[in-house]
């Protein structure tokens, strides 16, 4: 759970972050290309969802996540789909902080905010995770007959 003083961070930054959206987009596609070839092999048969908007959205509703909550089980599906994997999360938070710091300078995100943003890139991905492993649960799949 984010604090005060990182959700305050999150907020102070979030319109940079908006305002850069597609340079932090294309540097993290290709921090992720360069340093973890098989998850951006994953998320490019995902046709490589826009990262940025998606953090961004989130960090815009970070008070109140129940509208960003709605589309969850949207992201989570496409998850399952292509076959992303929890450790993948870490490769692309990796590369999704490599361009933030690449595309923002320091006073628009200090290393204070980076790790705030972290947090909530963590939060996100917990989230995303356990939607998707509700999706592959047993649990979650329509009985079948026994054939046996």
């Amino acid at each position: 759970m984010l604090d005060a003083h990182a959700i305050q961070l999150i907020r102070q930054t979030t319109a940079a972050i908006k305002q850069h959206t597609a340079a932090i987009n294309t540097l993290t596609y290709q921090h992720l290309e360069r340093d973890h070839p098989l998850a951006y092999a994953i998320l490019a048969r995902a046709k490589l969802p826009p990262l940025g908007s998606v953090v961004a959205s989130y960090a815009a509703s970070i008070d109140n996540l129940e509208p960003f909550l709605r589309h969850a089980p949207n992201i989570a599906r496409v998850h399952q789909r292509v076959q992303l994997r929890p450790e993948h999360f870490d490769m692309l938070g990796d590369s999704l902080f490599s361009a933030m710091r690449q595309v923002l300078d320091p006073q628009q995100l200090c290393a204070e905010a980076l790790a705030a943003w972290r947090g909530a890139f963590a939060q996100l991905a917990a989230t995303l995770i356990e939607l998707q492993a509700q999706l592959e649960s047993p649990a979650a799949l329509p009985a079948t007959a026994d054939h046996e």
